[in-house]
């Protein structure tokens, strides 16, 4: 916020006299007239449909250089924590046309809508100097009208902040709302899906985008509590496992809960469920090491496919033999072996995995032979040369052995 406010100051634009024109304050805004619009496709805005939002009118005209030099501090207050997020419109009023503005705008990055030709606007408020900031509340009323560089800016932040903790906006900004709603989609297909997980998260995210007193909040709110009362019934489903003595599928249900619904109250419940009944239960600390052999080896078994995609197929060996080895037990361990007796039915694929196999060790006996013939140490070196060819005949290691063993003297 402190680097917001510095960034601010350093914006303070010199000019503006005491004793400006400026609507009064309590008084119901005049509508926007203008003949173009831009950031808006074209359609115009009305401020009725602003009604919730503080709306924040940046007023400057094309015979004057302060509004093109005010126009960063105006950007950076719509993106900043107090704008968009926080509920704040902002819009641009001036008298210039299209071909005036628009390298204004380009190069300003700026993505709020404008208001193009509106003199009449700025007779309807009664404007003589410029450029000029009036603040909407909620309701539709000016609640500040002012030069926007005063303080360095930072009066128009003050501003801003008065307003809204006087009279809270009710109303997502668009754009926000709009983020909102693709959440609150994205979180509907999952949880058909059965992905509570995902749903979850993308609920949390759409509250992030709503802003709080809209209705908009409130069906966000609502997803994030249905999904989460989808853990409590797996909760409360475990413990009817429990109470039964069918330990396996309480756990499994708990683990379940404590993933899926992972950052929500009910994974935390579920975990400090599971960390008490490991301690009491012997069948549950059973369990809970064989689900924890399980996830393991399923990420194992991820990471060889993977391998196995992006033709390493030396590594992607070896992991499954790890796999088969230490989580034998598991179903996992199964398709490990599976894939592993696949692999060897491939030449091809078996010489890379040879190759894998032989290389470190290879890759030092060439090297210390290296080191032999460099020193002197022919028959040292023509004796390492020999044991690559003897014990990895089959690797290509072999060929550069024989190579190298030809050409000593």
């Amino acid at each position: 916020m402190r680097s917001i406010i510095a960034a601010i100051v350093c914006l303070a634009v010199a000019g503006g006299t005491a004793g400006r024109a400026d609507p009064p304050v309590g008084s119901y805004a005049p509508d926007i007239e203008a003949k173009d619009w831009m950031n808006t496709d074209g359609q115009p805005i009305s401020l009725a449909e602003c009604r919730g939002m503080i709306v924040v009118l940046f007023c400057w005209v094309s015979w004057h250089s302060g509004g093109e030099e005010i126009l960063p501090l105006m950007t950076l207050v719509n993106a900043s924590p107090y704008g968009r997020k926080a509920g704040v419109f902002l819009i641009g009023v001036t008298d210039s046309d299209r071909k005036r503005v628009e390298d204004m705008v380009t190069k300003t990055k700026v993505f709020f809508p404008i208001a193009l030709e509106a003199k009449k606007t700025f007779d309807d408020y009664e404007l003589t100097s410029f450029p000029r900031v009036i603040i909407l509340d909620p309701a539709g009323k000016i609640a500040f009208a002012g030069w926007p560089g005063e303080k360095g800016g930072q009066r128009l932040v003050d501003e801003i902040r008065r307003v809204a903790s006087e009279t809270p906006p009710t109303r997502t900004h668009p754009e926000e709302a709009a983020r909102a709603e693709a959440y609150l989609a994205q979180a509907r297909r999952a949880l058909r899906a059965d992905r509570s997980r995902e749903a979850l998260e993308a609920a949390n995210k759409a509250l992030d985008h709503a802003l709080r007193g809209d209705a908009l909040y409130s069906r966000c709110q609502d997803m994030v509590d249905l999904i989460e009362a989808l853990g409590r019934d797996k909760l409360a489903r475990a413990e009817a496992a429990l109470e039964q003595g069918r330990a396996e599928d309480a756990v499994a249900l708990l683990l379940e809960v404590r993933r899926e619904f992972r950052g929500a109250e009910v994974a935390q419940s579920s975990k400090q469920k599971l960390a008490s009944l490991e301690k009491k239960n012997p069948e549950v600390a059973r369990l809970l090491r064989t689900y924890e052999d399980l996830g393991q080896a399923e990420i194992i078994l991820a990471s060889a496919m993977q391998a196995i995609r992006d033709r390493r197929f030396g590594p992607a060996y070896e992991k499954l033999e790890t796999l088969v080895s230490e989580y034998s037990s598991t179903e996992t361990a199964e398709k490990a072996q599976t894939i592993l007796e696949r692999m060897q039915k491939n030449p091809a694929v078996m010489d890379y995995v040879r190759d894998h196999k032989a290389a470190r060790t290879c890759r030092t006996l060439l090297s210390q032979a290296e080191a032999y013939e460099q020193t002197g140490r022919v028959s040292k070196a023509r004796e390492l040369y020999r044991e690559v060819l003897d014990k990895y005949a089959d690797t290509i290691f072999a060929d550069e052995a024989a190579k190298r063993l030809a050409r000593l003297p």
